[in-house]
């Protein structure tokens, strides 16, 4: 028995099975990375409009407040 247990331990061992063959479908996002980069960009553009309107808001008021104050006090509303 231990013959045969020395004679095992004694044998060159295996070499590890090869790694799995890289093919398009393994190295590349796929699917989910292609959605979740249209639902990244989609999001982005969302935000972008949000600032151009918040900004064009912003721009606007600060035009009307100067506009009033070249006018003068007594040109204000319900006067």
């Amino acid at each position: 028995m231990t013959l045969v247990l020395l004679a095992l331990s004694m044998q060159t061992p295996t070499p590890p099975a090869p790694d799995p063959e890289m093919t398009i479908y393994t190295v590349t996002p796929g699917i989910a990375g292609f959605i979740v980069f249209v639902v990244l960009a989609f999001v982005g553009w969302l935000l972008f409009r949000s600032l151009t309107r918040h900004v064009r808001k912003v721009d606007h008021e600060g035009r009307r407040r100067a506009q009033d104050e070249a006018e003068g006090p007594e040109a204000g509303p319900g006067r």
